[in-house]
């Protein structure tokens, strides 16, 4: 008989201590299945693991008080059968016992079945939180004002570093691919960037003087291919519409000889300085597909487009009138690679896996390189960084547009 009661109380150990791994174990997704398997139970379980304290002082009290059962039982066998002296050796059998079948054996087999233990188990788990409910409240209440003391009260939070590092995650597990990781990086990235680190820069804005008549724009219209087009007066850096090519198909014959800027609207105009996510709503909100952007002197700094910005979290998108371009990044070996000079940091960073500390006001390598120069770029010319070599491949007003960087 008492061989039976000591076999329950290790059963009930190793029922204890499986548990708490199933129930600690348990993830977000696990538990919506469970609510989907069960949505009774369910609740059950996702209320005891929103409850850490209540469950895990339930299942400690119930695997320590089986634990010093079995303790006690044993002793008093022993000295009823073989005496005081082989108390050591029993002590030292009973602790094996206790590993293997009451702690590190279900432990294990929790881990890969903790949704099915956790099922099975709730209800067993809230009977004996009821149970022991005098017991859990006075060992809380001491184990809080202990806590207190050492330890500053600052309640778990998910914040973005932990849950792009989750993703990450993901992605080195196979769970998440490769291209949706980087999405997710991108989509919080655009709460950070500022518009002029997207736009198109004003020297390779297509734009039209609102005094041409359609009839003279057509043909530059229509070798452009552009949808939407900045019109200005007076000055090229002074837009005061936006003409659309859908509006232009559709004029009479008698309506193609007026001047441009009788079709076209109102600009919107942003700072560069503003967020990307900021300009994304407003473009949601009052239904628009592009900005002119503004310097801080109030002049032409470029245009952006909502196009742009979802290029930032999708990539690259080409429409029939658009030729394919070669990516900004190209390995060329282990160390080497060929690199756009409008190439960003952040696309650095996630190929290359360079963290380039550089001023906010500066978005591509090209404006990070010409800082460190100090003069205008020419082709040929190399720079040395803490990351590496630089060579500059080519050379376009004034501007990089294409570099070899060696890894360091």
């Amino acid at each position: 008989m008492e061989i039976v009661a000591l076999s329950c109380l290790l059963i009930l150990s190793g029922f204890f201590s499986g548990t708490e791994t199933a129930f600690t174990s348990l993830s977000l997704t696990s538990i919506h299945t469970l609510i989907k398997r069960n949505k009774k139970r369910g609740h059950k379980i996702e209320k005891l693991i929103n409850k850490p304290q209540i469950l895990l002082t339930t299942i400690l009290i119930g695997n320590n008080i089986v634990n010093i059962g079995a303790t006690t039982l044993t002793t008093t066998l022993v000295i009823k059968y073989f005496g005081n002296v082989y108390l050591g050796i029993s002590s030292g059998i009973l602790i094996l016992f206790i590993l293997i079948f009451g702690e590190v054996t279900p432990k294990q087999i929790a881990m890969g079945k903790n949704e099915s233990i956790c099922y099975h188990s709730v209800n067993f788990i809230i009977f004996f939180s009821i149970l022991f409910k005098p017991l859990i409240f006075i060992i809380s209440l001491i184990s809080n004002l202990i806590t207190k003391i050492f330890v500053k009260n600052s309640p778990m939070e998910l914040t973005e570093e932990s849950l792009l590092n989750l993703v990450e995650a993901g992605s080195k597990m196979g769970v998440v691919e490769h291209y949706e990781s980087q999405m997710v990086k991108d989509v919080f990235r655009i709460n950070d960037t500022p518009i002029h680190g997207i736009m198109t820069h004003r020297k390779d804005v297509f734009r039209l003087d609102a005094s041409l008549t359609v009839k003279e724009a057509l043909p530059s219209i229509l070798l452009e291919g552009f949808s939407r087009i900045p019109v200005y007066e007076n000055s090229d850096e002074n837009i005061t519409g936006i003409l659309l090519f859908k509006d232009i198909v559709k004029l009479e014959e008698d309506e193609i000889c007026k001047p441009l800027k009788d079709f076209s609207y109102k600009p919107i105009f942003v700072p560069g300085s503003n967020k990307v996510n900021e300009l994304f709503i407003r473009f949601k909100v009052e239904k628009l597909n592009i900005a002119i952007v503004l310097d801080e002197y109030g002049g032409l700094d470029g245009i952006v487009t909502r196009e742009d910005i979802l290029e930032e979290i999708f990539g690259e998108m080409y429409d029939e009138n658009e030729t394919f371009e070669e990516a900004s990044i190209v390995k060329l070996n282990n160390k080497t690679w060929k690199v756009a000079g409008d190439t960003s940091f952040y696309d650095i960073e996630d190929i290359i896996g360079l963290d380039i500390p550089h001023d906010l006001g500066t978005q591509t390598i090209n404006g990070y390189l010409t800082e460190k120069m100090g003069n205008f770029p020419k082709s040929g010319t190399t720079i040395e960084t803490e990351e590496g070599h630089w060579s500059i491949e080519k050379v376009d007003n004034n501007c990089i547009s294409s570099l070899i960087f060696v890894k360091k």
